[in-house]
């Protein structure tokens, strides 16, 4: 059996831009997988209602419907901008929501430690797209 290529090893063809072209403040940094991951709380004991964690880890699929993902491995994309030898990851993942419809981008800093996680969760966010396009496949 061979063992599967890692996620940072995929190359997807053409690139997708961060952002919304028609919208500012729909790209979305997180510094872990784990603040990615956190779940949404809310707090009303101030004047304002904040929130904490996002749904679009934990949220519907079908509402928060990822399009594209890309790890990007800094450190072997651009070797010199890394002479020491720090590893620097990147997963940007791309959402359709498509009840509002507008699309928004997410940067997670990752490390490779991370990428059992990740691949479940993508291997879940996959089954919409492949429901979606079920009668193609």
């Amino acid at each position: 059996m061979t063992t599967p290529k890692h996620l940072w090893e995929y190359e997807h063809p053409y690139y997708c831009e961060h952002g919304n072209f028609y919208s500012r403040g729909l790209a979305t940094g997180y510094e872990s997988w784990a603040e990615f991951t956190q779940p949404v709380e809310y707090d009303r004991s101030g004047p304002r209602l904040t929130q904490t964690g996002t749904l679009l880890h934990s949220g519907d699929p079908d509402l928060n419907c990822l399009f594209r993902w890309d790890w990007r491995a800094m450190h072997l994309e651009y070797p010199e901008d890394y002479p020491d030898g720090a590893e620097q990851h990147y997963l940007d993942l791309f959402f359709m929501m498509q009840g509002k419809p507008y699309n928004q981008s997410v940067r997670i800093k990752v490390t490779p430690e991370d990428e059992p996680a990740i691949r479940e969760w993508l291997a879940g966010r996959a089954q919409t797209m492949r429901a979606m396009w079920q009668p193609f496949l």
